[in-house]
């Protein structure tokens, strides 16, 4: 859209150029635009055109017109301010603008600087500063219509001046007070410009000021202080003086002699060149005599006694040093000690002192020192800081002592404490897999519609992995045996289509609980292997359950076997997540996890692949990973020897019949789990057995005196007496021609528990949880006179 040709002075793209534009001013005191005279639309022009803050104020109402810039000194005026009476768009501060509007009104032009102001244009009352100059604007017949400013607000830097002003005074304060002793030398004859309090006090109040140091304070020449304070000047590096002597004259007494820590520090000038010096210091004579004494009675104790400065540098070390070490005390002062530590360990004294050292608080700090023979040891060390009257630390004072050894110690406790925890995720990790099978068989059992085929299937399931998770518990009982890769494996001929489909049992319901598509493929027509069943299942099982977790719904495993080269290998491929070339490396250690992934994992410990590779690696075989990378699935690959056979495939050893009991006999159970012993019940007394029930160690005596039953089958720990007290009174009572078969079903199962029942009198020891065909076949080959 082309522009008025009588608007052109307001053309541009500024935000205030538009709003001038695009308003109508027909109605307003200055009327409309097009009618605006020159002079106003000149002024308007160039304020438009310019970044810096300016405007107009025009008519009899000095009515206002400004740029962009001015309007972000408005703030929140802007913009209903625009084309308001100047003086009520600053209302707050009328006072102070009324009597320049009418020195400019008058036909003065002037400039101020740093005007201050207490504006209200945020909504708060706020102090500001203004450089500007106002100038009287002339209509075109020459009369004063106006007023025209440029102006810079300079609050911020007026607000600088202030506090720099006042940082300045501050540090004027704080140098006359400063309790240590401080003074400014100007030129190569470091001629006293500044000196504090405490300078003055310690030179006996002498006149300094003006004169240069051999003149003011001629003893220190001899001392070698005026040749440290030319070494400063013309090297311009600071010297730095510890525990120094200083024979200082007093006036009408004997000299001070004292011992004294300072700097000479190089002051620069604005080229970069030394024209003075700062010195800062303390006396630390009292200091200094405690130290000796301190380091002559350390060097008896057989820690590693120290004493450091307030800035942490090394000043004094005791004998013990260097007779761990090899390093002379020389060698180390400062922070050459350094060298003693541990590459790891050298932010460690550091951080500690650094945290203690603006309160003076006492720090402690462990690291390794390398020895005279080069092997490294754990020290530990503690340092207390001494104070002065004020609570300043004037030294650091501690000691460094070995503690290699009960670092191993603890380091000993830690791993123990380790493995159990490893304990305990093991077995809780092996026991949930088999439950998942068992609820889906015992949800199959409990549907009404169920077929008799259905019902057997998942009997037999049920079975499968209960004599499952009894295995297992029959591994994890002994805790030595996980802790310390002790697993034996049972082995026993398997068919290769009996343990996938195990191990499938074990997954179906989490892979159908995600749609995946799960895909079989058994290449290895019907070969057999020797192996343990449950510790194979439990390897496949595992890495299916693994593919499944990390795969998204709708998501494809396959799960394949084969022979090749006489292997018999399994491999589980899925399309979930990947692993990255680092995870590969250390996914089959303990616990390790995908840390990209482990918000989609589904429980677990991150013990399933690890255990995995270890039983994989007791068959003699091995199991590897492979993955393109993330997004690209993975798969895993079990490798162990195989012997093929076309024989029929069969279960493993252990599943077989129970046998017919030929002989009913009378059977006591005591165990106070009522649901064990009803359930244990009905199975006997469906192979002919009478059988009685009770659920404490009283009970089963006084039943049993009553009785005198075949067989007592007793619970260890049960209520107000136990099995082994049960089991020792029936001992007491074997006379012709009662002598019951004692069998102890529990579920303590080491050696040292199976010796204590046997000691009690037992015959048969049981471990829970133990098949009730276990128990059957028990009482059917010990063959006990019925009463």
């Amino acid at each position: 859209m082309k522009t008025d040709p009588d608007l052109a002075f307001l053309a541009g793209s500024s935000s205030m150029a538009r709003l001038i534009r695009e308003r109508d001013w027909s109605s307003s005191a200055l009327g409309a635009a097009q009618d605006w005279p020159q002079s106003l639309r000149s002024t308007v022009n160039l304020l438009l055109r310019s970044a810096f803050p300016m405007f107009v104020a025009w008519g009899p109402e000095l009515r206002l017109l400004h740029n962009d810039a001015y309007g972000e000194i408005l703030g929140a005026k802007h913009p209903a301010s625009l084309g308001e009476p100047f003086l009520d768009v600053w209302h707050e501060i009328r006072a102070d603008l009324a009597p320049l509007v009418a020195r400019v009104v008058g036909g003065e032009a002037f400039y101020m600087e740093n005007l201050p102001l207490r504006l209200r244009r945020r909504g708060y009352e706020e102090d500001a500063w203004f450089t500007f100059s106002w100038s009287p604007v002339l209509d075109d017949d020459g009369a004063i219509a106006g007023i025209y400013c440029a102006c810079v607000e300079t609050t911020p830097m007026v607000l600088a001046e202030q506090q720099q002003r006042a940082e300045q005074e501050r540090l004027k304060t704080l140098f006359n007070q400063a309790p240590g002793f401080a003074a400014v030398l100007r030129g190569p004859d470091h001629v006293f410009e500044m000196a504090n309090q405490a300078y003055h006090q310690i030179t006996d109040g002498r006149e300094l000021i003006g004169k240069p140091v051999a003149q003011a304070l001629p003893e220190l020449v001899s001392q070698g202080y005026l040749g440290w304070l030319d070494q400063a000047y013309r090297s311009g590096e600071p010297f730095v003086g510890r525990s120094v002597p200083v024979t200082l004259q007093r006036s009408g007494t004997v000299p001070l002699d004292a011992f004294i820590d300072f700097v000479y520090q190089p002051l620069k000038n604005a080229a970069g060149q030394v024209d003075g010096i700062f010195i800062q210091g303390h006396e630390v004579t009292d200091q200094y005599q405690a130290n000796q004494a301190l380091l002559a009675f350390s060097n008896s104790i057989p820690a590693i006694a120290w004493v450091a400065g307030v800035d942490g540098r090394l000043q004094r070390l005791n004998s013990q040093w260097e007779i761990y070490t090899g390093q002379s005390e020389q060698q180390s002062l400062g922070f050459q000690w350094l060298e003693a530590l541990h590459p790891d360990d050298r932010e460690a004294p550091g951080l500690a002192w650094e945290a203690a050292r603006v309160g003076g608080w006492p720090w402690k700090t462990e690291y390794r020192l390398r020895g005279r023979d080069g092997a490294y040891r754990w020290f530990h060390t503690r340092s207390v800081p001494q104070l002065d009257a004020v609570g300043r630390v004037l030294l650091w004072f501690g000691t460094t002592t070995d503690i290699e050894e009960s670092k191993q110690t603890a380091q000993a406790l830690r791993d123990a404490d380790r493995q159990k925890d490893e304990f305990l995720a093991t077995l809780a990790h092996e026991l949930r897999n088999p439950l998942a099978p068992i609820r889906t068989a015992v949800h199959l059992l409990e549907t009404s519609n169920a077929g008799e085929h259905v019902r057997s299937r998942a009997v037999k399931v049920i079975g499968r992995q209960v004599g499952h998770m009894a295995h297992l518990l029959d591994d994890l009982i002994d805790i030595a045996r996980i802790t310390q890769n002790r697993l034996v494996l049972k082995k026993d001929m398997v068919s290769v289509e009996w343990v996938m489909e195990s191990a499938l049992e074990a997954v179906r319901p989490l892979a159908e609980s995600k749609r995946h598509v799960l895909t079989v493929d058994d290449q290895t027509g019907g070969a057999r292997l020797l192996a343990d069943p449950v510790r194979l299942t439990q390897i496949l099982s595992n890495l299916l359950n693994n593919a499944c977790k990390y795969t998204d719904p709708g998501g494809a495993i396959a799960f394949q076997s084969g022979i090749q080269d006489g292997l018999l290998v399994f491999k589980v491929t899925d399309t979930g997540i990947g692993l990255t070339a680092e995870s590969i490396g250390r996914i089959f250690n303990m616990f390790a996890q995908e840390q990209s992934a482990l918000h989609r994992s589904e429980g677990g410990l991150g013990v399933g692949l690890a255990l995995a590779k270890g039983l994989v690696e007791l068959h003699g075989g091995t199991l590897t990973a492979y993955s393109d990378g993330p997004g690209h699935g993975s798969s895993f690959v079990v490798n162990v020897p195989v012997s093929v056979h076309e024989a029929t495939p069969a279960a493993p050893s252990g599943a077989s019949e129970s046998l017919a009991t030929a002989v009913a006999y009378t059977v006591l159970l005591a165990d106070d789990n009522t649901d064990a012993t009803n359930v244990l019940a009905d199975v006997l007394r469906g192979h002919g057995h009478v059988v009685h029930t009770v659920n404490n160690g009283a009970e089963a005596i006084d039943l049993a005196s009553r009785l005198k039953p075949d067989i007592l089958v007793l619970d260890i720990g049960m209520p107000v007496l136990n099995g082994y007290e049960v089991a020792r009174w029936t001992k007491s009572q074997n006379h012709a021609p009662w002598n019951p078969l004692l069998i102890a079903a529990t579920g303590w199962g080491r050696d040292d528990d199976r010796k204590k029942a046997r000691d009690a009198g037992f015959d048969v020891h049981l471990t829970k949880p133990f098949s009730p065909e276990q128990l059957v076949d028990v009482i059917t080959q010990h063959k006990p006179a019925p009463v």
